[in-house]
C-alpha cells in the first residue's frame, strides 16, 4: 500500500492545476493560439500596427508578445540601415578609386623563335598598360618587356636565361589649336613684360651712372649758397653774425633756468650753518636748506639756531608751514614724504622752489627784470 501512495502523490504533483476548471484540451488550444499569434506578429512590418495592437488589448500575455515583436522589428530595421550604410560607403570607396585610376587597358603580346635544330628557345613578351584618367586630361602609360632564353646541351642539361625591363611614361593632354595660341599669347606677354621691365632698370641704373658725384662738403656748401641767395647778402660773415646773435637773444632753455635758480638759492643761504645746495635733490634731504632759505625772507618767523639736521621732520614742518604762513606759499611737498625718502625727487623740489620763488615776486621781496 505505501508504495502505491507514493506514486500517486508524484503524479498529482507532475500533473499542473488547471484554473476555473480548464480541460487540458482548452490549454493546449490556447498554447496553440499564443504560437499562431506569434508567428503573426513576427509578419508585421509596420510599427504603427503594432503600436495600435499594444493600445487595443489589455490581456497581460498579449502585450507582452506585441512588446517583444516591436523590439524585434526595430532591431531589424537597425541592422537593415546598418547593411545599407555600409554598402552606400563600399559603393562610393569604389567609385572613387575607378574615379582616380580611370579607364585602364592592358595588351599582352609574346613572340617566341626557336633555333634550327630545336636546341635553342627564345621568347619575348611585352605588355603594355594604358591608364587614362576619368576626365581624360591625363594618360599614362607602362611597357614591360620580359625575355627568357633556353638552351638545351647534348648530355641534357639546359641553360635558362630571364630579364624584365619595364618603363613608363605619362602625357597630359593638349587642347584644341586655340587653346595653344592663347597659351603662347600669354607667354610671349608675360616675356615682353619682363623684357620691358628690365630695360626700364637698365635705363635707370645708366642715368644713376651719369650724374656727378657729390661730396658732402660740396652739398653743405651749396646749402649755404642757397641759403645766402634766400637771405639777400652775399657776405656769408653777415649771416653768421646774424645767426649767432638771433641765438643769443632767445629765450632762455629750461636747463639754463635750472641752473639760475640754483645759484640763486646757493647766494641766498650763503654762510648758514648745515646748509651747502649743490643740486635740487641731496643738498634739501635734511630740511636745513628749505629752513635757511625761508629764514632769509623771514628772520622772525623762527630761530635758526636751534635747528639740527638730525631732526629732519621738524625741520621740514618749520620750513613749510613758516612759508606758507608768511609767503602764501602752498605746500606742495608733504612731509612724511620728505622724512621717508633719503633723497628726495629733484622734481618736486625744484617745482617748490619755483613756486615759492613766485610768492616772493608778488609779495615784492624779489626783483626782478620785469618788476
Amino acid at each position: 500500500m505505501e508504495p502505491e501512495v507514493v506514486e500517486q502523490q508524484q503524479a498529482a504533483r507532475r500533473e499542473p492545476e488547471l484554473p476555473n476548471g480548464m480541460e487540458k484540451v482548452q490549454v493546449r488550444e490556447v498554447e496553440r493560439r499564443s504560437k499562431l499569434n506569434v508567428e503573426e506578429l513576427s509578419k508585421i512590418e509596420d510599427e504603427d500596427i503594432l503600436d495600435k495592437m499594444l493600445d487595443q488589448t489589455t490581456d497581460f500575455e498579449e502585450r507582452r508578445l506585441i512588446r517583444n515583436a516591436m523590439r524585434e522589428l526595430r532591431q531589424r530595421k537597425r541592422d537593415q540601415r546598418e547593411k545599407e550604410r555600409d554598402q552606400r560607403l563600399q559603393e562610393a570607396r569604389s567609385q572613387s578609386v575607378t574615379g582616380r585610376a580611370g579607364h585602364a587597358t592592358e595588351t599582352t603580346t609574346t613572340q617566341s623563335t626557336q633555333s634550327a635544330d630545336g636546341s635553342a628557345c627564345s621568347t619575348v613578351t611585352k605588355t603594355e598598360r594604358l591608364i587614362q584618367s576619368s576626365d581624360g586630361s591625363k594618360t599614362s602609360r607602362t611597357t614591360t618587356m620580359e625575355s627568357s632564353y633556353v638552351k638545351r646541351s647534348d648530355n641534357g642539361n639546359s641553360t635558362f636565361v630571364q630579364t624584365k625591363s619595364s618603363y613608363s611614361s605619362s602625357s597630359k593632354k593638349t587642347g584644341s589649336i586655340f587653346d595653344r595660341e592663347d597659351e603662347s599669347a600669354s607667354r610671349q606677354s608675360s616675356l615682353a613684360a619682363l623684357e620691358r621691365r628690365q630695360a626700364e632698370k637698365k635705363k635707370e641704373l645708366m642715368k644713376a651712372q651719369s650724374l656727378p658725384k657729390t661730396s658732402a662738403s660740396q652739398a653743405r656748401k651749396a646749402m649755404m649758397e642757397k641759403l645766402q641767395k634766400e637771405g639777400g647778402s652775399s657776405n656769408p660773415a653777415a649771416s653768421q653774425t646774424a645767426v649767432q646773435r638771433s641765438s643769443s637773444c632767445g629765450v632762455p632753455n629750461a636747463n639754463s633756468i635750472k641752473q639760475m635758480l640754483l645759484d640763486w638759492c646757493r647766494a641766498k643761504t650763503r654762510g648758514y650753518e648745515h646748509v651747502d645746495i649743490q643740486n635740487f635733490s641731496s643738498s634739501w634731504s635734511d630740511g636745513m636748506a628749505f629752513c635757511a632759505l625761508v629764514h632769509n625772507f623771514f628772520p622772525d618767523a623762527f630761530d635758526y639756531s636751534k635747528l639740527t639736521p638730525q631732526n629732519r621732520r621738524q625741520n621740514f614742518e618749520v620750513a613749510f608751514s613758516s612759508a606758507e604762513k608768511h609767503a602764501d606759499c602752498p605746500q606742495l611737498l608733504d612731509v612724511e614724504d620728505m622724512v621717508r625718502m633719503r633723497e628726495p625727487d629733484w622734481k618736486c623740489v625744484y617745482t617748490y622752489i619755483q613756486e615759492f620763488y613766485r610768492c616772493l615776486v608778488q609779495k615784492g621781496l624779489v626783483k626782478t627784470k620785469k618788476s
